[in-house]
Protein backbone atom coordinates (compact mmCIF):
# COMPACT_ATOMS: atom_id res chain seq x y z
CA UNK A 1 0.00 0.00 0.00
CA UNK A 2 1.02 3.59 -0.45
CA UNK A 3 -0.34 6.80 1.06
CA UNK A 4 0.21 10.03 -0.76
CA UNK A 5 -0.95 13.62 -0.94
CA UNK A 6 0.04 14.26 -4.53
CA UNK A 7 -3.51 15.44 -5.26
CA UNK A 8 -3.41 18.42 -2.93
CA UNK A 9 -4.91 18.10 0.52
CA UNK A 10 -6.73 14.87 -0.34
CA UNK A 11 -5.10 11.68 0.83
CA UNK A 12 -5.44 8.62 -1.40
CA UNK A 13 -4.66 5.02 -0.55
CA UNK A 14 -3.41 2.88 -3.42
CA UNK A 15 -3.25 -0.87 -2.83
CA UNK A 16 -1.06 -3.17 -4.90
CA UNK A 17 -1.72 -6.88 -5.31
CA UNK A 18 1.23 -9.14 -4.51
CA UNK A 19 3.00 -10.67 -7.49
CA UNK A 20 2.85 -14.45 -7.24
CA UNK A 21 3.88 -15.44 -10.77
CA UNK A 22 4.22 -14.30 -14.34
CA UNK A 23 2.69 -15.76 -17.48
CA UNK A 24 0.57 -18.76 -18.38
CA UNK A 25 3.33 -21.24 -17.45
CA UNK A 26 2.34 -20.82 -13.79
CA UNK A 27 -1.12 -22.29 -14.45
CA UNK A 28 -1.53 -25.91 -13.38
CA UNK A 29 -2.58 -27.87 -16.49
CA UNK A 30 -5.86 -29.79 -16.50
CA UNK A 31 -5.28 -31.79 -19.70
CA UNK A 32 -2.35 -33.36 -21.51
CA UNK A 33 -1.09 -31.16 -24.33
CA UNK A 34 1.85 -30.77 -26.71
CA UNK A 35 2.36 -27.50 -28.58
CA UNK A 36 3.71 -26.90 -32.04
CA UNK A 37 7.46 -26.37 -31.88
CA UNK A 38 8.71 -22.78 -31.98
CA UNK A 39 10.25 -21.53 -34.14
CA UNK A 40 9.09 -23.59 -37.08
CA UNK A 41 10.81 -23.79 -39.56
CA UNK A 42 14.01 -23.71 -37.52
CA UNK A 43 17.80 -23.85 -37.87
CA UNK A 44 19.26 -25.67 -35.91
CA UNK A 45 17.39 -25.38 -32.56
CA UNK A 46 13.72 -25.27 -31.59
CA UNK A 47 11.62 -25.74 -28.45
CA UNK A 48 8.70 -28.06 -27.80
CA UNK A 49 6.30 -27.29 -24.93
CA UNK A 50 4.11 -29.90 -23.28
CA UNK A 51 1.76 -30.13 -20.31
CA UNK A 52 1.17 -32.96 -17.88
CA UNK A 53 -1.95 -32.77 -15.62
CA UNK A 54 -0.90 -35.67 -13.38
CA UNK A 55 2.26 -37.62 -12.64
CA UNK A 56 3.04 -39.56 -15.82
CA UNK A 57 5.64 -41.37 -17.86
CA UNK A 58 6.27 -39.12 -20.87
CA UNK A 59 8.12 -39.92 -24.09
CA UNK A 60 8.77 -37.55 -27.02
CA UNK A 61 10.46 -39.06 -30.06
CA UNK A 62 11.48 -37.39 -33.36
CA UNK A 63 11.07 -39.40 -36.58
CA UNK A 64 12.13 -38.71 -40.15
CA UNK A 65 9.49 -38.61 -42.89
CA UNK A 66 10.02 -42.34 -43.57
CA UNK A 67 9.17 -43.19 -39.95
CA UNK A 68 12.69 -43.97 -38.77
CA UNK A 69 13.50 -42.84 -35.24
CA UNK A 70 15.95 -39.91 -35.25
CA UNK A 71 16.21 -39.15 -31.53
CA UNK A 72 14.37 -39.40 -28.22
CA UNK A 73 13.96 -35.97 -26.61
CA UNK A 74 12.08 -37.03 -23.47
CA UNK A 75 11.76 -40.41 -21.78
CA UNK A 76 10.95 -40.39 -18.09
CA UNK A 77 8.64 -39.59 -15.21
CA UNK A 78 7.18 -36.07 -14.99
CA UNK A 79 5.15 -34.46 -12.21
CA UNK A 80 2.22 -32.12 -12.83
CA UNK A 81 3.28 -29.03 -14.78
CA UNK A 82 4.26 -27.29 -18.00
CA UNK A 83 7.61 -28.17 -19.55
CA UNK A 84 9.79 -27.09 -22.46
CA UNK A 85 12.30 -29.37 -24.14
CA UNK A 86 14.93 -28.02 -26.59
CA UNK A 87 15.72 -29.87 -29.81
CA UNK A 88 19.15 -29.29 -31.40
CA UNK A 89 19.13 -30.67 -34.96
CA UNK A 90 22.62 -29.54 -35.97
CA UNK A 91 23.65 -33.14 -36.71
CA UNK A 92 20.75 -34.09 -39.04
CA UNK A 93 19.83 -33.11 -42.60
CA UNK A 94 17.31 -30.46 -43.64
CA UNK A 95 13.78 -31.66 -44.18
CA UNK A 96 10.41 -32.50 -42.68
CA UNK A 97 10.36 -34.40 -39.39
CA UNK A 98 7.60 -35.67 -37.12
CA UNK A 99 7.60 -35.63 -33.33
CA UNK A 100 5.29 -37.69 -31.17
CA UNK A 101 4.43 -37.46 -27.48
CA UNK A 102 3.03 -40.45 -25.64
CA UNK A 103 2.23 -40.45 -21.95
CA UNK A 104 0.82 -42.86 -19.41
CA UNK A 105 -0.50 -41.81 -16.01
CA UNK A 106 1.41 -43.22 -13.03
CA UNK A 107 -1.83 -43.52 -11.07
CA UNK A 108 -4.19 -46.45 -11.49
CA UNK A 109 -6.48 -44.43 -13.78
CA UNK A 110 -4.82 -45.80 -16.96
CA UNK A 111 -5.07 -42.34 -18.55
CA UNK A 112 -3.14 -42.28 -21.84
CA UNK A 113 -2.30 -39.47 -24.27
CA UNK A 114 -0.76 -39.42 -27.74
CA UNK A 115 -0.15 -36.44 -30.04
CA UNK A 116 1.88 -36.03 -33.23
CA UNK A 117 3.08 -32.87 -34.97
CA UNK A 118 5.36 -31.91 -37.88
CA UNK A 119 8.46 -29.74 -37.82
CA UNK A 120 10.65 -28.36 -40.60
CA UNK A 121 14.43 -28.06 -40.40
CA UNK A 122 15.93 -25.60 -42.90
CA UNK A 123 19.71 -25.26 -43.09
Amino acid sequence: SWWGSEWGGTMKKISFKPVTGVGADDVVPTVYAMSQNYPNPFNPTTNIKFSVPQASVVKIVVYDILGREVTTLVNGNYAIGNFTVPFNASNIASGMYIYRMTSQSLSGSQKQFTDTKKLMLLK
